[in-house]
């Protein structure tokens, strides 16, 4: 499973002021949150085993509210990031993704959580063994709850086509990797839908949520324009709040939330 390790360690000094802080993914972030409220996924939660937890920002809030957690990374420079800049209570370290399902940490946690994407660098097939493989490791009734990028976002084809980029519109709609600019460096990603991630979730999980993240908010990646017009985004905001409840909007949302209980 390759997880260009490269590509993310160069991400890592400035993927907190590039997208954590920035104001289209302090947006994101939130909505995340709020599903993971309103579905009291968390409740009866003790212990929490984080993958791709990049920077750390999650693993710290959820050590905030009182959760033990677990973070791990594929990016050594990631984890070096997050053991510097947080708190001294969470444990980070290196590990990837092919390697959870060996990792006993997993088994002691009672919820499983992957945000923004963390999952994208995986091919269906290598999702639907993840998938598996980490149901190995965890108990009846534990969690999991992942943020993914679904194969057709619609904020992105109307700025691409505003943009006059037609040969790129619906580029995400491939059955193969699509490589995604990250600081320069060139990252394999692969765009799933909400009903193929069900899918891979069909053996050992039951689906209790699929919420859109950013079906009307935009990618971070036009943060630039949406600082300098901080009342669109604002509006668009309003938008998401109001009817980002809409399971079916998850088809074609920046990203979308799948949580499941393991059977």
């Amino acid at each position: 499973m390759n997880q260009n390790v490269s590509s993310f360690d160069a991400a890592a000094n400035s993927y907190d002021e590039e997208f954590t802080l920035s104001e289209i993914g302090k947006r994101q972030r939130e909505r995340v949150f709020y599903w993971l409220e309103k579905s009291k996924a968390l409740s009866s939660v003790k212990n929490i085993f984080e993958v791709n937890c990049g920077t750390g920002h999650d693993a710290e809030r959820f050590h905030n509210k009182g959760y033990n957690v677990v973070a791990t990374d594929v990016s050594i420079a990631m984890i070096k990031v997050s053991k510097a800049a947080r708190n001294k209570g969470i444990y980070f370290y290196q590990r990837n993704i092919n390697e959870i399902a060996i990792d006993d940490n997993v088994g002691h946690s009672d919820f499983v959580f992957s945000n923004f994407g963390g999952l994208n660098c995986l091919s269906e097939t290598e999702l639907i063994s993840f998938f598996n493989e980490l149901a190995l490791k965890q108990k009846p009734r534990d969690r999991l709850a992942v943020v993914i990028m679904p194969n057709y976002c619609v904020v992105e084809d109307f700025y691409l086509l505003l943009k006059g980029k037609f040969s790129q519109i619906g580029r995400r709609n491939s059955k193969d990797f699509v490589e995604v600019d990250v600081n320069g460096e060139k990252v394999k990603t692969f765009y799933h839908s909400p009903r193929r991630v069900k899918k891979s979730l069909d053996n050992y999980y039951k689906v209790q949520l699929v919420k859109p993240i950013a079906h009307f908010l935009p990618p971070s990646y036009l943060e630039p324009f949406f600082k300098k017009n901080l009342w669109l985004l604002n509006w668009l905001s309003f938008l998401e709040r109001t009817f980002g409840s809409v399971s079916v909007l998850a088809n074609n949302a920046d990203h979308y939330i799948i949580i499941a209980e393991r059977r």
